[in-house]
């Protein structure tokens, strides 16, 4: 019997992004069924059927075997509903529109190109009476949001600037910034980021206000000073104070934060963050970012209204065998905030769109009290069975640098592995790399505090300013790393060796 295996949306998003890239040249889908074995066992098709209608909205890189997958995956009934309502939207590309004609001729036996038809039209009527509702609806509903960024990248560059020219004809206020803000703030050096950015401008809107001012603490230096020519442009026209928190507080009034979690960093920097907001109507607005501190927010999914039984799986998928802290809200969005930091002018517009569910949240202080001590070599050694430290470790690609340290290694004896590692240590954590890991260990300190864990965040504390016990650490990583190494590529020998040497 085959063992089920839950996928969190990331991993079913990287899985079906993996068969669309493996079978891009292959015509009879039918034959390939190993490939869909992951997916097969998914107990909850809904997320795989979001994520093949969000690649009907973008990039359609192998629409045949999109079809394929929806056929497989969607219900029939449902999957009639849901194309006739591409076909149906006026925010809805030609090509989009295309693609749901062809599939429901397939697979719908009342289709009649008449009716079809007559939906049809030139990407440059696509704004009518529908775009204020979508606007309006964009507001309270991030996935309508999202969702019209979806359609907006899916467009050549040209394109995007006429629609977005065609919206600030009709539009202004909070309703049209809304929907530009993370147009802006995701693609601000491209000609449509700074189209959207000169549309702001003349929004008369607060939120437009506070977006522009905040993004003066990441844009390059050859964009500010068009920023703070549309932030004087929206002073001119009133807007002088920053309103918007209270804008989205009011919005977010009738529902309050429920859960928030997130994980130790793992030996990658990689964190799994859960954000959630329960409504006055028992639904739950839940979001799941990932983080890293290299480049700080990675990944963003949401969905706007889901049972309380639906976010506990999903959370309980998410996480899959990793420990999960639940923080406070506000120690939680002082973590988003610094990582937000990381990414500069390249945070996804998934998040930009998300964020806004944390506005009503005041941040926390991530600045325990701690005290330095001198640890003993039994805590140096009790740091080092810590929980998250099990996936503290690098695999064969980490970089370039850690690459050529397993070349090296492979005329090494592994007596002298210790050896090699302390003579090479500083060429796989050179300063730049150093200094990340070395941040790892105060952020998994605090991390330890706010979970209650006072000694082992004191130890971590500790460990962070001893520069030798931190070198110390790194060499322990490596040779973690090192029997990593050699178990995947099944070295008995060494493996054993290792053991010998390390583990026993």
């Amino acid at each position: 019997m085959v063992e089920k295996f839950e996928l969190n949306p990331f991993e079913i998003k990287a899985e079906i992004s993996n068969i669309l890239s493996k079978l891009s040249d292959v015509k009879d889908f039918e034959t390939y069924e190993v490939h869909y074995r992951t997916l097969d066992m998914q107990s909850d098709k809904n997320i795989i059927v979001k994520l093949l209608f969000k690649e009907i909205n973008t990039s359609q890189k192998n629409p045949e075997l999109i079809k394929f997958l929806l056929i497989r995956y969607c219900p029939k009934d449902e999957l009639i509903e849901r194309l006739w309502n591409i076909i149906k939207n006026n925010m809805a590309s030609n090509n989009a529109k295309i693609f749901a004609l062809d599939l429901l001729r397939d697979i719908d036996t009342d289709w009649s190109y008449e009716e079809c038809g007559q939906y049809l039209d030139n990407p440059n009527e696509l704004v009518n009476s529908d775009t204020k509702k979508i606007l309006d609806n964009a507001i309270i509903n991030p996935e309508v949001q999202i969702d019209f960024l979806d359609f907006l990248s899916s467009l050549p560059e040209n394109d995007q600037i006429i629609l977005l020219q065609s919206l600030s004809d009709d539009y202004s206020n909070d309703e049209l910034a809304n929907m530009l803000i993370p147009v802006f703030l995701s693609m601000s050096e491209t000609k449509t980021g700074k189209t959207a950015l000169d549309i702001l401008g003349n929004s008369k809107s607060q939120l437009a206000y506070h977006a522009l001012q905040t993004s003066l603490d990441f844009v390059n230096d050859d964009l500010k000073a068009a920023v703070n020519k549309n932030l004087s442009i929206l002073k001119l026209s009133g807007i002088r104070e920053d309103n918007s928190i209270e804008f989205y507080k009011n919005l977010l009034k009738d529902s309050k934060p429920y859960k928030f979690c997130i994980t130790y960093p793992d030996g990658h920097g990689n964190q799994a963050v859960i954000v959630s907001r329960l409504k006055k109507s028992g639904k739950v607005q839940f979001v799941a970012i990932v983080i890293d501190d290299y480049k700080g927010i990675r990944d963003c999914f949401g969905f706007n209204e889901i049972s309380k039984f639906e976010c506990n799986a999903i959370i309980e998928r998410f996480y899959r065998g990793q420990r999960a802290l639940a923080l406070a809200s506000g120690i939680l969005k002082s973590i988003l905030q610094s990582a937000e930091k990381l990414s500069g002018q390249k945070v996804p517009y998934e998040y930009v769109c998300w964020k806004n569910l944390l506005a009503d949240i005041e941040p926390e202080t991530l600045e325990p009290d701690f005290t330095p001590k001198k640890l003993s070599t039994k805590e140096f050694e009790e740091i080092l069975k810590y929980d998250f430290t099990d996936y503290w470790f690098l695999n064969s690609t980490y970089s370039d640098e850690y690459e050529e340290f397993l070349t090296n290694l492979e005329n090494v004896n592994p007596q002298d592995y210790d050896a090699f590692i302390d003579s090479n240590l500083e060429k796989v954590f050179f300063d730049e790399e150093y200094k990340v890991w070395k941040e790892r260990i105060l952020h998994t300190a605090i991390l330890k505090h706010f979970a209650g864990e006072n000694k082992a965040a004191q130890n971590l504390y500790s460990l962070y300013n001893d520069k030798n016990l931190v070198r110390e650490f790194l060499k322990n990583i490596l040779r973690k790393s090192i029997y990593e190494y050699c178990f995947a590529k099944n070295e008995k020998e060494k493996i054993k060796a290792i053991e010998e040497m390390w583990v026993k």
